[in-house]
């Protein structure tokens, strides 16, 4: 499949931190995975207890700070109905994920760890339909707390310029990866308009 024109790029970056609730936090509803209307939202869900203490921070192609998830958190973002490009930062491995995503509908990028020899790293799982991830969504939301979109660009209270070369350094990383990869690769990091679920689909949880 070739990829339609990208016109908004987003960047996940993960880090370990000492997260503190946000006070605008509120319980589970899942009213708040409902996408508005001609928008599209993105849901980014980090459900495990054992992530209470890693942050992923979610940055625009610019690396502005557009979202903050910690444990048994999730932030969402309403979008535009185009194409998106984003990339998930680990310790080193970037994860470069592209979403087609469709007005009306929710998509979920989940955030977690696996383990390995030197011990817990992140990962970054899409949920596409017809698959586990699919029938384990309603598991991974389950007290979780939602936050609203962030409205400054405070990273780990970091200013932008201070960020920009260290995160466009990820993209490039990115970028290699994707090329480099199979098609079997770029298809597990891939969300076509059908994997978002409707109103309806969500009021069914």
């Amino acid at each position: 499949m070739t990829p339609r024109p990208l016109s908004l790029a987003l960047v996940v970056a993960f880090s370990f931190a000492t997260l503190a609730m946000s006070p605008c936090a509120h319980a589970y509803d899942k009213k708040a995975f409902i996408a508005p209307e001609g928008k599209a939202l993105i849901v980014f869900v980090q459900n495990q207890r054992v992530d209470r203490k890693m942050v992923y921070t979610v940055f625009e192609s610019d690396k502005r700070c557009v979202a903050e998830v910690g444990g048994r958190e999730a932030q969402v973002l309403p979008v535009e109905p185009m194409p998106l490009l984003l990339y998930a930062l680990g310790y080193n491995t970037t994860y470069r994920i592209e979403i087609y995503p469709q007005a009306g509908r929710t998509y979920f990028v989940r955030l977690h760890t696996v383990d390995k020899p030197m011990g817990a790293a992140p990962e970054v799982t899409l949920v596409r339909r017809a698959t586990e991830e699919h029938k384990l969504l309603k598991f991974h939301l389950e007290g979780v707390a939602v936050l609203p979109v962030i409205g400054n660009d405070t990273c780990y209270g970091k200013p932008l310029n201070e960020r920009k070369n260290r995160t466009q350094r990820r993209l490039n990383e990115g970028n290699a990866e994707w090329k480099n990869g199979d098609d079997l690769f770029r298809d597990r990091y891939t969300l076509i308009e059908k994997d978002g679920l409707t109103r309806a689909d969500i009021e069914l949880f």
